[in-house]
């Protein structure tokens, strides 16, 4: 008896010892991953980030050659892809080969991870630039495809008139661009399997006016596509859906006046949206950056990245959630300087990788305009630590 007893004992220690160990922290390294010169080009910007069926990351970016614009420059999309996490990345291959001749470039890619199919679906930009579109030359809508983890991507194929006639109805059509970035495949619910993003849509013809977010979504791979009947907001911009623990959805729009985020909701798949509502607690210097969910581990938590201050693009920081995105705590500084748009994404062993713009674009700033593209990895357990390095 005396001997079953201490065996239990041990077989308790090990269950609470093993309970209370720790993850280690993982503080993140920069890995160089798109720079200005490489390749030919000045300049690169724009950042998607997505993890392949195979476990592959695969990064995307601008690059814009000698033109830090935004098109109508004759801008070429570009992705690699990194089999190690992040630590080492491939030569580039094309998603969308800019054309000189025909003086048409593509910008702004959304990547979202088909995972029902296992493709990675790229919804992008081209033509005209935002405010120079009219209906006589629209900034148009297009998809690319890779059915191969991002080796190689297929067609780009027009998808204009499908998104225009969703948002625009009969209606004139101003332009619409893509909110660049990662979108989100739902998992649950009645719409499980639908690949989603947002675009910004002009509200009339007045060069700088204000823009309506409508969320556009794919229900078989990126073929057909769809617009939401509302908007999450008619004065926003760039902004990023996520799917919430409870099967709604989750639009964070970038502030154009910057300020706060602001939020809408959707309980049907993307197809309707809440009115808009600021939330105090994720301050944005009127800019994009990015949103996922973290359930390794048995967690529920959301992550979101931004300059952590409300007027300069400076100080990119990991955000953390734990209520489904009611509140928000700045938790650590990824990059400390000049640094606008980030991606972000949870790898399989739960680590989490980040590529941020280190730089600026900003001539009332000290220095010289232009970003390389940093990629970071760290744990939950360095990022957790909590409110170290945040400004």
């Amino acid at each position: 008896m005396m001997k079953k007893l201490k065996s239990l004992c041990c077989v308790a220690l090990l269950a609470l010892t093993a309970c209370s160990t720790t993850e280690s922290p993982l503080a993140p390294e920069r890995v160089s991953l798109f720079e200005m010169q490489e390749a030919g080009s000045k300049f690169y910007r724009i950042p998607a980030l997505v993890k392949a069926s195979d476990g592959a990351l695969v990064a995307i970016a601008d690059k814009r050659g000698d033109a830090l614009g935004d098109l109508p420059n004759i801008i070429t999309i570009v992705s690699k892809r990194s089999t190690d996490g992040g630590k080492t990345w491939s030569d580039m291959s094309i998603v969308a080969q800019g054309d000189t001749v025909a003086k048409c470039g593509y910008g702004d890619a959304v990547v979202i991870a088909d995972e029902k199919r296992g493709n990675l679906v790229a919804v992008f930009s081209g033509n005209n630039g935002l405010w120079h579109s009219n209906e006589k030359s629209l900034i148009r809508t297009y998809t690319a495809i890779s059915k191969d983890n991002g080796h190689t991507w297929g067609a780009v194929t027009d998808i204009t008139d499908q998104v225009y006639g969703g948002v625009y109805g009969e209606g004139t059509r101003y332009g619409l661009f893509t909110g660049s970035g990662s979108g989100v495949q739902l998992k649950h619910g009645a719409h499980a399997g639908r690949i989603m993003l947002v675009v910004a849509a002009r509200n009339d013809a007045t060069w700088g006016g204000t823009m309506s977010n409508y969320a556009i979504y794919s229900d078989d791979g990126g073929v057909t596509w769809h617009a939401s009947k509302n908007p999450g907001c008619t004065d926003g911009d760039e902004a990023k859906v996520v799917e919430l623990s409870n099967g709604n959805v989750l639009m964070s729009i970038r502030n154009r006046h910057k300020g706060d985020r602001l939020f809408s909701v959707s309980t049907d798949g993307g197809e309707t949206w809440s009115e808009p509502k600021y939330n105090s607690t994720l301050p944005a210097p009127a800019c994009n950056g990015d949103i996922v969910t973290y359930t390794h581990g048995g967690k529920n938590l959301l992550l979101h990245s931004l300059p952590a201050s409300r007027t300069t693009r400076e100080n990119v920081t990991v955000y953390v959630s734990e209520d489904n995105g009611e509140t928000w705590v700045p938790k650590r500084c990824i990059y400390k300087g000049y640094s606008a748009y980030s991606s972000l994404q949870v790898l399989d062993d739960g680590t989490i990788g980040i590529i941020v713009e280190e730089g600026k674009w900003d001539g009332n700033l000290p220095g010289e305009d232009g970003f390389n593209l940093g990629y970071y990895r760290f744990n939950l357990a360095w990022l957790m630590e909590g409110d170290k390095d945040v400004f």
